[in-house]
């Protein structure tokens, strides 16, 4: 006998079944982790502390540039990303887009500051300062 009919005999139709039902479930899990992908993210800008931009995402036909202080932004219909600064260090370029609720980049030595807000009712895991 050899071990791949020792295996098959070992797998009944109760193992079968259940194996499916753990790949359906897997399956329905990853699907509900899109239902949330077109949300309404406004994109917020600040210098020197005021509000000086308040942009619908969803709304953002082609994407464009903005320019603040010294700062360039890349408002685009899924997230905000700054192409450039004449700051040193460089991280605001270096985090890349932001996409999600919560995201939040600032560009310290430009005073220039972006926040992604999404509808009320939807959760944020968590945001730290």
């Amino acid at each position: 006998m050899t071990i791949d009919n020792e295996i098959k005999k070992g797998i009944t139709k109760g193992d079968i079944i259940l194996i499916a039902c753990v790949i359906l479930l897997i399956a329905v899990l990853f699907l509900l982790s899109f239902k949330g992908s077109d949300k309404k993210l406004t994109a917020e800008i600040y210098a020197y502390g005021e509000k000086t931009h308040s942009i619908a995402l969803s709304e953002v036909g082609e994407s464009y540039t903005l320019r603040i202080n010294r700062c360039e932004l890349l408002i685009e219909k899924d997230g905000v990303t700054f192409l450039s600064s004449d700051c040193a260090d460089q991280l605001c370029v270096k985090k890349g887009k932001l996409t999600r609720q919560g995201d939040t980049m600032a560009c310290v030595p430009e005073k220039v500051v972006v926040v992604l807000n999404g509808a009320a009712n939807e959760n944020i895991d968590s945001v730290a300062y």
